[in-house]
This record gives structure tokens, C-alpha cells and sequence, in this order.
């Protein structure tokens, strides 16, 4: 299998993951607040790396661009989740959604500036459609575009942050092991997180359900899914990766429908067509350019 081939499986691995790991948040934040969830996931989720880490012995390297690249990563999550929350206190939740899925455009530019990435063919305008597709899916009658430019702002620093993530891994990832920094990108996010008050309280009220429910989000999204981009990013450049992204809310959509009973309606279903359009078309490209 080519290198490239290997690369889009591991983003389109990583996207269905990540959108199975939203199955259970679903249900369990009928019941609980997202911030001590949260905290539980990292918990399990740090469980799940480690044990992958002890399981490959010879993988075990904690060097120093493992760790400034883990303090990295954990301190751009919670400034970009910091983010998020501001940005909605202003403005639609769902507005805010779609101004954080800018970080696809962010990082085709990011990677090209300083990571020299090739802007392949079919790249800028496949992403575009990709994000109209996901505006589309977004979109309801009720959607309010007023606020001030303040919230905007905070949703762009999210989406600024999220990028930048996405440029330092593909800088690393070839002098790091993927299962090593983020078992450590775990530990450094759940001290951040156990000091957002009241959470140390709430995780140790949590019920069996929630745990068990923690338990798989845990598995499909910091294990499976963050893997995954991670592993993707050593075969394809990052612009190439960070599109896939794109692909989550059609998963999510699909799943919702398996799991939930939740119908996609004809807007997200021609929304998640334009999605695949868009990522089909520089993908396609690629595939045949390089299998001449």
C-alpha cells in the first residue's frame, strides 16, 4: 500500500472516530456537564494510551520535543476550548461551529508557509466547497448572525489555535512516538481541566453509567481518533490531513441515525454530499497524479 493511501485511511479513520466518540457525549450530557465528562474521558483515555505505550516497549521515548511538544498541544486545546466557550456566550453556538472549521483554510496556508507544503491542485477550491457543504449541514431557520465582533474574534482565535496544532504535529511527528505524546498530551490536559472548579467534586459522584459511557468516547476520540490524524501526518501533509475534518459531521450524521434514531433530513444529506465532493475531488487528483 502507498505511503499516501495509508495516509487518507488513517484521516478518514480518525473522522469516523471522532464522530463516534460524540455518540456517547450525547447521552451522557443528559446528565452530567461537559467540563467533569471531560475530565473522565482524559482519565480513561489516558488509561487506553498508556497501556498502549507499556505494550510497545521499545516505543517508550519521552524526549524533550515529546514533551514541549505535549505541554504544546494541551495548552492550545484548552485556550482553543476556552475560546469556543467565550465566543458562544455572543453569539449562535452553531455560527461559532462554523467559524471554528476555518482552521481547514488556516492550516492549507499555515502548511504552505512554513512547512513548504505543495497547494496541490483542487486543494483551496475542494476545501471550500468541503466547508459550504458543512454550512449547509449547520444551517437552520433559527441561525442568528448578530453579536459583536468581540465573539467572532474568540471563535477565530479557536480555530487559529486548533491550526497551529495541527502545523507543530506535522513538524514532530517524525522525531516523536504518537502513542507516547499523547499519553502525555492526557496527563498535562487533565490537570488543566481539574482546575476549572467543581469538576474534582463531580468526577467522583459520577455513576457507572457515565464511566461506561466515558469509557467509549474515550476509546473512539483521544485514542482512535487522535492517533489516527496523528499517524495520517506522517504519510500526507497536513493540508491534506486537516480536510478529512470536514468529513466528521457526515459520520456523525450516519451514526446519529444508527444509534440515535435520529433521521438525517435532505438539507444534511445534500450538505454531507457537497462535504465529499469536496474532499473527493483533491484526493481523486493526488491518487491518479501519483499512480502514473
Amino acid at each position: 500500500m502507498r505511503p499516501q493511501t495509508k495516509g487518507f485511511l488513517f484521516a478518514t479513520l480518525g473522522s469516523l472516530s471522532a464522530a463516534l466518540f460524540f455518540v456517547p457525549f450525547k447521552k451522557a450530557l443528559e446528565t452530567t456537564d461537559p467540563q467533569t465528562y471531560l475530565l473522565a474521558v482524559y482519565i480513561i483515555g489516558f488509561i487506553f494510551s498508556f497501556m498502549g505505550s507499556a505494550a510497545k516497549k521499545n516505543a517508550i521515548k519521552i524526549n524533550r520535543t515529546t514533551l514541549w511538544g505535549a505541554l504544546v498541544f494541551a495548552l492550545l486545546s484548552v485556550i482553543g476550548n476556552y475560546a469556543i466557550g467565550r465566543s458562544m456566550e455572543g453569539i449562535d453556538p452553531a455560527v461559532t461551529v462554523l467559524v471554528t472549521r476555518t482552521q481547514v483554510i488556516m492550516v492549507l496556508f499555515l502548511g504552505w508557509f512554513f512547512l513548504k507544503e505543495e497547494m496541490v491542485r483542487y486543494l483551496i477550491p475542494g476545501a471550500l466547497i468541503a466547508f459550504s457543504g458543512f454550512a449547509l449541514m449547520n444551517y437552520n431557520e433559527g441561525l442568528k448572525l448578530g453579536g459583536d465582533f468581540i465573539f467572532y474574534l474568540w471563535g477565530i482565535t479557536a480555530a487559529l489555535c486548533f491550526g497551529i496544532s495541527q502545523v507543530v504535529l506535522k513538524s514532530i511527528i517524525h522525531r516523536v512516538e504518537p502513542v507516547t505524546l499523547n499519553f502525555l498530551r492526557l496527563i498535562i490536559g487533565c490537570v488543566f481541566i481539574s482546575f476549572i472548579p467543581g469538576v474534582i467534586p463531580g468526577i467522583l459522584n459520577l455513576g457507572v453509567d457515565i464511566w461506561l459511557y466515558a469509557t467509549a468516547s474515550a476509546f473512539f476520540g483521544p485514542l482512535i481518533s487522535r492517533l489516527s490524524y496523528m499517524y495520517s501526518v506522517r504519510y500526507i501533509p497536513v493540508s491534506q490531513s486537516t480536510l478529512f475534518i470536514m468529513l466528521s459531521p457526515v459520520f456523525t450524521a450516519l451514526l446519529s441515525w444508527v444509534f440515535l434514531g435520529l433521521f438525517p433530513s435532505l438539507q444534511q444529506i445534500l450538505g454531507g454530499l457537497i462535504v465529499m465532493l469536496g474532499i473527493f475531488m483533491p484526493v481523486m487528483y493526488l491518487l491518479k497524479k501519483n499512480g502514473k
